[in-house]
Protein backbone atom coordinates (compact mmCIF):
# COMPACT_ATOMS: atom_id res chain seq x y z
CA UNK A 1 0.00 0.00 0.00
CA UNK A 2 1.12 3.38 -1.14
CA UNK A 3 0.45 6.86 0.48
CA UNK A 4 -0.40 7.88 -3.33
CA UNK A 5 2.78 9.54 -3.89
CA UNK A 6 5.26 7.19 -3.27
CA UNK A 7 5.77 4.00 -6.07
CA UNK A 8 4.87 0.97 -5.38
CA UNK A 9 7.45 -1.88 -4.83
CA UNK A 10 5.96 -2.85 -8.67
CA UNK A 11 6.48 0.28 -9.80
CA UNK A 12 10.08 0.87 -8.64
CA UNK A 13 10.83 -3.02 -9.86
CA UNK A 14 9.13 -1.89 -13.87
CA UNK A 15 11.56 1.40 -13.39
CA UNK A 16 14.29 -0.51 -12.30
CA UNK A 17 13.74 -3.22 -15.22
CA UNK A 18 14.06 -0.66 -17.48
CA UNK A 19 17.48 0.67 -16.80
CA UNK A 20 18.69 -3.40 -16.00
CA UNK A 21 17.77 -4.30 -19.85
CA UNK A 22 19.38 -1.18 -20.95
CA UNK A 23 22.74 -2.07 -19.46
CA UNK A 24 22.51 -5.43 -20.30
CA UNK A 25 21.74 -4.67 -24.14
CA UNK A 26 24.62 -2.80 -24.39
CA UNK A 27 27.06 -5.11 -22.38
CA UNK A 28 25.57 -7.32 -24.93
CA UNK A 29 26.07 -5.04 -27.89
CA UNK A 30 22.24 -5.23 -28.93
CA UNK A 31 20.57 -2.89 -30.54
CA UNK A 32 18.86 -0.06 -28.05
CA UNK A 33 15.82 2.13 -28.84
CA UNK A 34 16.90 5.86 -28.10
CA UNK A 35 15.52 6.04 -23.90
CA UNK A 36 17.85 2.93 -24.06
CA UNK A 37 20.93 4.78 -25.47
CA UNK A 38 20.43 7.42 -22.97
CA UNK A 39 20.12 5.52 -19.95
CA UNK A 40 23.71 3.28 -21.03
CA UNK A 41 25.15 6.64 -21.18
CA UNK A 42 24.30 7.64 -17.85
CA UNK A 43 24.80 4.06 -16.45
CA UNK A 44 28.26 4.28 -18.38
CA UNK A 45 29.40 7.34 -16.62
CA UNK A 46 29.16 6.16 -13.24
CA UNK A 47 31.57 3.30 -12.92
CA UNK A 48 31.23 3.06 -9.17
CA UNK A 49 27.08 1.60 -9.78
CA UNK A 50 28.63 -1.16 -12.34
CA UNK A 51 28.79 -3.85 -9.72
CA UNK A 52 24.77 -2.95 -9.07
CA UNK A 53 24.09 -4.78 -12.35
CA UNK A 54 25.64 -7.93 -11.23
CA UNK A 55 22.57 -9.91 -9.90
CA UNK A 56 18.94 -9.05 -11.29
CA UNK A 57 17.06 -9.52 -8.27
CA UNK A 58 19.44 -7.74 -6.03
CA UNK A 59 19.42 -4.84 -8.55
CA UNK A 60 15.06 -5.01 -8.66
CA UNK A 61 14.90 -5.50 -4.92
CA UNK A 62 17.25 -3.64 -3.14
CA UNK A 63 16.44 -0.90 -0.81
CA UNK A 64 18.67 1.80 0.29
CA UNK A 65 18.73 4.04 3.16
CA UNK A 66 19.46 7.49 3.91
CA UNK A 67 23.21 6.74 5.72
CA UNK A 68 23.78 4.50 2.38
CA UNK A 69 24.98 7.38 0.70
CA UNK A 70 23.05 8.41 -2.42
CA UNK A 71 20.63 5.91 -3.60
CA UNK A 72 22.16 4.88 -7.18
CA UNK A 73 19.14 3.91 -8.68
CA UNK A 74 17.64 7.58 -7.64
CA UNK A 75 21.51 8.86 -8.88
CA UNK A 76 20.86 7.56 -12.11
CA UNK A 77 16.92 8.61 -12.84
CA UNK A 78 17.99 12.16 -12.01
CA UNK A 79 20.94 12.11 -14.32
CA UNK A 80 18.37 10.52 -17.22
CA UNK A 81 15.77 13.63 -15.93
CA UNK A 82 18.16 15.95 -16.62
CA UNK A 83 19.82 14.46 -20.03
CA UNK A 84 16.09 15.14 -21.24
CA UNK A 85 15.69 18.79 -19.79
CA UNK A 86 19.11 20.15 -21.92
CA UNK A 87 17.99 17.84 -24.67
CA UNK A 88 14.44 19.41 -25.08
CA UNK A 89 15.16 22.56 -23.44
CA UNK A 90 12.65 22.06 -20.77
CA UNK A 91 12.77 24.14 -18.48
CA UNK A 92 15.24 26.18 -20.72
CA UNK A 93 17.09 27.09 -17.61
CA UNK A 94 18.49 23.81 -16.89
CA UNK A 95 20.49 23.78 -20.77
CA UNK A 96 21.60 27.64 -19.98
CA UNK A 97 23.84 26.40 -16.56
CA UNK A 98 24.98 23.45 -17.64
CA UNK A 99 26.42 25.51 -20.46
CA UNK A 100 27.21 28.24 -17.94
CA UNK A 101 28.84 26.01 -16.00
CA UNK A 102 31.44 24.51 -18.28
CA UNK A 103 32.09 27.98 -20.42
CA UNK A 104 32.35 30.28 -17.96
CA UNK A 105 33.03 27.76 -14.55
CA UNK A 106 35.32 25.36 -16.31
CA UNK A 107 33.53 22.41 -14.94
CA UNK A 108 33.60 19.09 -17.08
CA UNK A 109 30.39 17.82 -18.57
CA UNK A 110 29.53 15.35 -15.88
CA UNK A 111 30.58 17.94 -13.25
CA UNK A 112 28.15 20.57 -14.36
CA UNK A 113 25.71 18.42 -14.49
CA UNK A 114 26.39 17.01 -10.89
CA UNK A 115 25.70 20.38 -9.61
CA UNK A 116 21.96 20.57 -11.44
CA UNK A 117 21.78 16.95 -9.70
CA UNK A 118 21.90 18.49 -6.15
CA UNK A 119 19.33 21.49 -7.22
CA UNK A 120 17.31 18.77 -9.13
CA UNK A 121 17.20 16.15 -6.20
CA UNK A 122 16.27 18.86 -3.33
CA UNK A 123 13.55 19.52 -5.68
CA UNK A 124 12.11 16.28 -6.31
CA UNK A 125 12.86 16.10 -1.53
CA UNK A 126 10.80 18.67 -1.15
CA UNK A 127 8.13 18.17 -3.36
CA UNK A 128 7.83 14.01 -1.82
CA UNK A 129 8.02 15.34 1.76
CA UNK A 130 5.35 18.12 0.51
CA UNK A 131 3.18 15.16 -1.05
CA UNK A 132 2.95 17.51 -4.18
CA UNK A 133 4.55 17.79 -7.74
CA UNK A 134 8.05 19.39 -7.65
CA UNK A 135 7.73 22.68 -7.73
CA UNK A 136 9.24 24.08 -11.55
CA UNK A 137 9.22 27.29 -10.88
CA UNK A 138 11.13 27.05 -7.61
CA UNK A 139 13.63 24.89 -9.61
CA UNK A 140 14.11 27.47 -12.69
CA UNK A 141 14.92 30.00 -10.22
CA UNK A 142 17.36 28.03 -8.49
CA UNK A 143 18.67 27.22 -12.01
CA UNK A 144 18.72 31.39 -13.21
CA UNK A 145 20.85 31.98 -10.00
CA UNK A 146 23.43 29.61 -10.19
CA UNK A 147 24.00 31.22 -13.58
CA UNK A 148 24.43 34.64 -11.64
CA UNK A 149 27.07 33.22 -9.49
Amino acid sequence: MTDGHSPSREQLRAHRQVFWDAWQKEQANLPLNALEVRIARVIALHPEYHHFFDDMESFLERDFQVDDGMNPYLHLSLHLALEEQVATRHPPEAGRALEHLISAKGLGRHDALHKLLEILAETVYLAQRQGGEPDVEAYARQLRELIKL
